[in-house]
């Protein structure tokens, strides 16, 4: 797959030197984080970054319009922040906590959930690792560790498998020596004692693994509600999540599990290793705020815009109406950009 790793300088970012671990981040500055990417952009352009702030509640006018936000800073003091637009990003879970903490009397089931669907379809991604090792030197650990290989064979619903929708396939390449050491992908450590080198030995740079990644379902019950027990540092009540992986979820591992082992073992590989089920839950958050045609329905429109508050703009991942089997990120950033034109080409009517 394209992971658009730059070969030359490009928009204020280095040529990749092919260094490898990208997980732990980028000395090289090749990498497209946000840091190096929209941030510098935006505060040329006159944004304000506030580090270390927390907002507790989204405020509002007696005509229902938000009017800006009340937040912790760095010393724990709140204070209060005015606007004429709100955009709220903050992810499957933080956005529901928000709106659901910003209740009032005219929004006393919380901000902007008029249709009652506020942090409810929540849906991650079932994901399970296989990994083949393999006899000879595979060279992986070296360059940027992104995707290598997808296939999306089993994307689609086949109801004779069992299950509804589908899966992606990942293909990962080998870990760095330290990595390798602690586990790899499947978390199976290196003993220590007589055997370490040698079992080091039979795994550095001899492993490729298979990420199954598949599709959630979004369901009404799997939710984010604000607890009534737990509070953060600065008093907000902490969210709570509920969530249950479906039947469909489990049977769609199994069946990408043996069909991930069944192609290392046709490449070659003489030992199987499995990771059955990563975490169940915190794989992308998504659908806590979908996006649909009605109050009925959904939480914001087709431009990421509040139902019941017009000037209240929504554009994480939580607007997702179903989650797909790829990762969501440039989904995200997508409607990031098309709401943010959309906002931009109608700023004299966001208030109407």
């Amino acid at each position: 797959s394209d992971s658009a790793i730059l070969t030359r300088p490009y928009d204020g970012r280095h040529a990749c030197n092919n260094c490898g671990p990208c997980d732990i981040g980028c000395v090289q500055r090749a990498k497209a984080s946000t840091d190096i990417t929209y941030w510098p952009k935006a505060l040329a352009q006159g944004a304000v970054l506030k580090t270390q702030a927390r907002v507790r509640e989204i405020t509002v006018r007696k005509d229902g319009l938000a009017d800006g936000v009340l937040y912790y800073d760095a010393d724990g003091r709140i204070q209060e922040q005015k606007a004429q637009v709100v955009v709220v990003a903050c992810n499957g879970i933080g956005t529901p906590r928000l709106l659901l903490n910003s209740r009032s009397s005219l929004f006393p089931d919380g901000l902007a959930n008029g249709s009652g669907l506020v942090g409810r379809n929540l849906m991650f991604h079932p994901y399970a690792m296989v990994t083949g090792v393999f006899d000879e030197s595979l060279e992986g650990y070296k360059g940027p560790n992104g995707c290598s290989i997808i296939s999306q064979e089993f994307y689609e619903t086949d109801l004779s498998r069992g299950f509804v929708r589908g899966y992606s396939f990942q293909v990962v390449r080998g870990t760095g020596p330290v990595s390798t050491a602690l586990g790899g992908i499947v978390r199976q450590r290196v003993p220590w004692g007589a055997m370490h080198r040698q079992v080091f030995d039979m795994h550095f740079d001899k492993t490729i693994t298979i990420a199954v990644i598949g599709e959630d379902l979004p369901e009404p019950h799997n939710q984010v509600v604000l607890d009534p027990h737990l509070t953060d540092s600065d008093g907000i009540p902490a969210p709570k999540v509920i969530y249950t992986l479906s039947d469909n979820s489990r049977k769609m591992m199994e069946h990408g599990m043996a069909r991930a082992a069944e192609a290392l073992q046709a490449a070659g590989a003489y030992e199987i290793q499995a990771n059955p089920l990563l975490r169940p839950a915190g794989w992308h958050l998504m659908g806590t705020a979908r996006m649909g045609t009605h109050l009925r329905n959904s939480v914001v429109d087709a431009h990421g815009r509040c139902h019941d508050v017009k000037n209240l703009f929504i554009i994480d991942g939580s607007i997702l109406v179903t989650g797909g089997a790829v990762n969501p990120t440039s989904t995200i950033q997508a409607l990031a950009l098309y709401i943010a034109e959309y906002m931009q080409q109608n700023a004299r009517h966001l208030l109407a």
